[in-house]
């Protein structure tokens, strides 16, 4: 089943990162210069067809910022939980991963995409069921992220959760209710960070998983954080523990 993404980022680092998912490039405009040029260079190098249009047809979201440049590509093919720990084990450095629990919101799971990515983290995973997947908003709004780190789809994120402590990682969960603040924690150990969804966050199956509970403290007339921002604080918190204090 083909798919669609869209803007000149995400294209481009697909076309740098995996160009066989790649089916047919659509260029809404014939002045090819910068970033454009070189998709449709790389395009050509990789045999892919590029074809101009006028406008675009496609059924895209009513936000969707095109750029002028729209691809059809083969259905996102996930990692498996393998290629993940094999990717880890492989690193130099200590072993990063972030899940996340029932995110609805594609831009909140691209953001959170493009920080693993960002700080290093070995690869993502996500639920099956009730949550956003690998689409062409999660890709834009990773900015092409997604092309750059294995993603894992849980059948059942608890049960994966335990087979990654059984392979000697610890999970700490982020929950805005518990006292115990992120920075309290020692987050030089193999890791995987858990992010709740935007408004209930972690779910209670999900939270008993968790060997940590931690908060971000907050000074501020407000009580909890964008799940993207959370999410990033902690991922950039433990870079900071691991690698610059």
């Amino acid at each position: 089943m083909a798919e669609l993404i869209w803007g000149i980022n995400p294209i481009l680092e697909l076309l740098r990162t995996n160009p066989s998912r790649i089916k047919e490039i659509y260029i809404a405009k014939k002045e090819l210069r910068g970033k454009v040029y070189q998709i449709v260079e790389k395009a050509r190098k990789n045999e892919i067809p590029v074809k101009v249009k006028k406008e675009f047809k496609f059924r895209l979201p009513e936000d969707a910022k095109t750029q002028g440049v729209v691809a059809l590509v083969k259905e996102y093919d996930y990692a498996s939980l393998d290629e993940i720990l094999s990717r880890a084990k492989k690193s130099d450095d200590m072993g990063l991963i972030l899940a996340v629990d029932e995110i609805t919101d594609p831009q909140n799971l691209g953001s959170l995409i493009r920080s693993a990515v960002a700080a290093g983290a070995h690869g993502v995973i996500i639920p099956e069921r009730r949550a956003a997947g690998i689409t062409g908003t999660v890709v834009k709004a990773s900015s092409g992220a997604v092309s750059h780190i294995p993603i894992h789809q849980a059948k059942n994120l608890g049960r994966v959760l335990e087979e990654l402590k059984e392979k000697n990682f610890w999970v700490a969960g982020l929950d805005a209710h518990t006292k115990t603040t992120i920075y309290q924690l020692d987050l030089r150990l193999p890791l995987v960070w858990v992010v709740g969804s935007e408004g209930k966050g972690l779910r209670p199956s999900i939270r008993e998983k968790c060997d940590f509970l931690a908060a971000i403290p907050m000074r501020g007339n407000i009580d909890s954080l964008n799940a993207a921002v959370a999410g990033a604080i902690a991922l950039f918190e433990t870079i900071r523990q691991r690698y610059y204090s």
